[in-house]
């Protein structure tokens, strides 16, 4: 019996241990494509095609075609959640979040390569935590800025990620660095910034509030519409 056939015969058949990674993968970031995934777990293009074809036909995937010239965005369903085992929902399709979503998929792959023994916790892990948190009495978790994602380097060392594609009004950018001013949990914070000026605007802010040695402003261009389901920045790293 091949892959595709034991796979189809039984919803709660076995999977390979690369499987539960696809699936762990695709519920913690929430959107992914299908180039992402196979980047990440497979050695050629058509190996990651069958293996998704298999997991969809099994139920525990499942593709989005939407907007033009954007990638196929996969999900995972209700039993492809459950068998991650991430203690997480199914992630919905947020048309407005796609390039965001995308763009963050790739930005935190790219830290956990240049970071040997790092760990990345995604937005959704990072929400369910401090909903968790909450709900068990802690009233300072709702007030809490929730990163686009959090990188644990290898000597423990905690860095949130924030990742804007477009730019925030000063105000905006002036209350969440406050936030992160009196959190005890985050470390640095790398905020990638769509541009020079938005970088240099960021590094005012900062110098104004004395938070030099918590917020490194970095610039980062992404694509307005991913290339192949891989949102390439343009320029990357500490402006």
């Amino acid at each position: 019996m091949d892959a595709h056939a034991a796979l189809r015969s039984d919803r709660g058949a076995a999977l390979t241990p690369r499987d539960v990674e696809v699936l762990r993968f695709a519920v913690r970031h929430g959107m992914v494509s299908p180039e992402q995934i196979g980047a990440r777990f497979f050695t050629t293009t058509a190996a990651a095609a069958r293996r998704l074809r298999a997991l969809q036909l099994a139920g525990l995937l499942r593709r989005d075609r939407v907007l033009s010239g954007f990638p196929v965005i996969v999900r995972t369903t209700a039993a492809g959640a459950r068998r991650a085992g991430c203690d997480l929902p199914p992630a919905s399709l947020d048309l407005a979040r796609v390039r965001h979503s995308l763009a963050l998929v790739d930005l935190s792959e790219e830290l956990l390569a240049a970071n040997p023994g790092s760990t990345w916790s995604a937005e959704r892990e990072l929400r369910r935590d401090r909903m968790r948190a909450a709900l068990a009495g802690d009233k300072g978790e709702r007030r809490r800025r929730v990163p686009d994602g959090t990188l644990h380097l290898a000597g423990g060392h905690r860095v949130a990620v924030e990742l804007d594609l477009t730019p925030k009004r000063s105000a905006r950018l002036d209350t969440l660095a406050g936030a992160y001013a009196v959190d005890r949990e985050v470390d640095t914070v790398w905020w990638y910034l769509p541009s020079e000026i938005a970088a240099s605007r960021m590094r005012a802010l900062v110098a104004e509030r004395g938070l030099e040695h918590l917020i490194e402003p970095r610039v980062r261009r992404v694509d307005r519409v991913p290339s192949g389901g891989v949102s390439g920045p343009t320029r990357s790293g500490r402006s």
